[in-house]
């Protein structure tokens, strides 16, 4: 994650079958290292991962994965399509998406609400118990 400068990564079953079995982030990784006072080396990502993460398919409107996000307090989701990992979608990506949608339409409703939701994504906090 530090060499690619990156806060999330989904965990895959096999790398060759990509089914996706968790998530974890920086955060994930650095409260379980807290809590269990092990170094890194000896920790297991499964130890620290979310098991049974929420996941999208490709053709998934993105107000119904922003609301997910929302929901679950997360940031990005996994792209899942015929149980494989293709990609991960974040609130960036619905960001950018909205504001290409907004340079061809115009302000609207619908992107005013897409733009709430992301908002409110951002200022969400994690459900205790997770």
């Amino acid at each position: 994650m530090r060499s690619r400068r990156c806060g999330f990564l989904p965990v895959v079953e096999h790398h060759a079958g990509q089914r996706v079995v968790g998530v974890v982030t920086d955060r994930d990784i650095a409260l379980h290292l807290a809590w269990a006072d092990v170094p890194a080396s000896q920790a297991a990502v499964s130890a620290c991962m979310t098991a049974h993460p929420r996941t999208v398919a490709p053709d998934t409107e993105l107000e119904e994965a922003a609301r997910a996000m929302e929901e679950l307090a997360v940031h990005r989701l996994p792209v899942v399509e015929d149980g494989r990992l293709v990609g991960v979608l974040s609130v960036k990506d619905i960001a950018l998406a909205a504001r290409k949608q907004w340079a061809r339409a115009g302000p609207n409703i619908p992107s005013r609400q897409m733009t709430e939701i992301v908002e409110a994504i951002a200022a969400a906090r994690i459900p205790s118990g997770r």
